[in-house]
């Protein structure tokens, strides 16, 4: 009887091994740097584990640390050096690795529209850097563009000129925005959109610039803000890279790597954007509604700080033209692209 039992187990035992699923999965650690409650960490990384997961039928799973794993500017590092899987980087603080895509973010070349800009930029950095393997050791899934920044005051006095700006301290995001309000004699607090409250809740600064209304909303610096000072076209518009180290995007099939850039590249950069887009309107009329003027920026200021700007621009262009690339045909190929995108999203 004992050795009947004990080859009965061992046949349950064999026949659960064989029905047990052929695969592990392969499990992503995807970090958010923003604030655990931004719309970043909330909707689109969600949405981003539902594509991946359902794309390549829980093959691949992505998880989302409660807390970043590392500081705003290291993600790209973090990526590649094996403190995570994936993360969003935010593009400026990788202009020495992946300098084609700073186009993105040159003075005044933008999109009235997040979901526009996003699937644009997409397509112009398929077009002309697909191929540098830019991004090294890590893997670019998709690209997401921000709303255009605005031009914050936190006195009684909006800013309506350049002379308003370099009378004062400034904050703005490193590189083309603090390099552009050091220009205008500002003397110029930078660093990462996560420390802006800290700086400017203690009285440091007179005004801040490199953020859309989402972002004042979600860093909490309304309560600070007098008014904003808007340009038909923006002075700045950041743009972020979602990566996947090399070393995990190797483990996934040729099918499942397939399958993920199918729901991701372009269609999530338009998703992305769109979020991004509603949470740009939607903070934009509660900031009014709490007594935050808007004031329409004059042509004569947009008109100086694009001949501030210029200088970046041509930087950016000449630094192309010495790895190959046309940088005036990728602004000229990323700007028409825009307008053919608005111009179907308004048939």
């Amino acid at each position: 009887m004992k050795l009947k039992l004990t080859a009965g187990a061992a046949a349950l035992a064999l026949s659960t091994a064989f029905a047990a699923p052929a695969f592990a999965a392969e499990r992503v650690i995807f970090n958010c740097f923003f604030p655990a409650k931004h719309y970043v960490c909330t909707v689109m990384l969600p949405e981003l584990k539902e594509r991946i997961e359902t794309a390549t039928e829980g093959r691949v799973k992505v998880n989302v640390p409660p807390k970043s794993l590392s500081a705003p500017p290291d993600q790209y590092d973090g990526v590649v050096g094996g403190v995570m899987d994936g993360a969003l980087q935010f593009n400026a603080f990788i202009a020495n690795q992946v300098p084609g895509i700073q186009f993105s973010m040159m003075p005044f070349i933008n999109a009235s529209r997040a979901e526009v800009a996003g699937p644009a930029l997409w397509d112009t950095y398929q077009e002309f850097f697909a191929d540098k393997n830019e991004y090294g050791e890590a893997h670019m899934i998709s690209l997401y563009a921000s709303s255009g920044n605005e031009i914050y005051s936190m006195n009684d006095t909006p800013i309506q000129t350049i002379d308003d700006i370099g009378s004062r301290k400034m904050w703005g995001l490193p590189g083309v925005v603090a390099n552009t309000l050091k220009a205008t004699g500002s003397s110029v607090v930078a660093g990462p959109a996560v420390q802006m409250l800290e700086i400017i809740s203690k009285g440091v600064v007179d005004g801040y610039a490199g953020v859309p209304w989402g972002s004042v909303a979600a860093f909490k610096i309304g309560d600070y803000t007098k008014s904003a000072t808007e340009l038909d076209s923006k002075l700045f518009q950041p743009t972020f890279s979602f990566l996947i180290s090399k070393a995990k995007w190797d483990k996934f099939s040729a099918e499942d790597q397939a399958a993920i850039m199918e729901v991701m590249g372009a269609d999530f950069a338009k998703f992305a954007g769109a979020v991004q887009d509603g949470a740009n309107d939607k903070a934009r009329a509660a900031m009014i509604e709490a007594g935050v003027e808007i004031v329409k920026g004059s042509d004569a200021l947009e008109a100086d700080l694009r001949k501030l700007g210029q200088p970046i621009t041509d930087k950016w262009v000449a630094q192309m033209g010495e790895s190959g690339v046309d940088g005036q045909a990728v602004i000229d190929f990323y700007l028409a692209r825009i307008a053919e995108i608005e111009a179907t999203a308004s048939n």
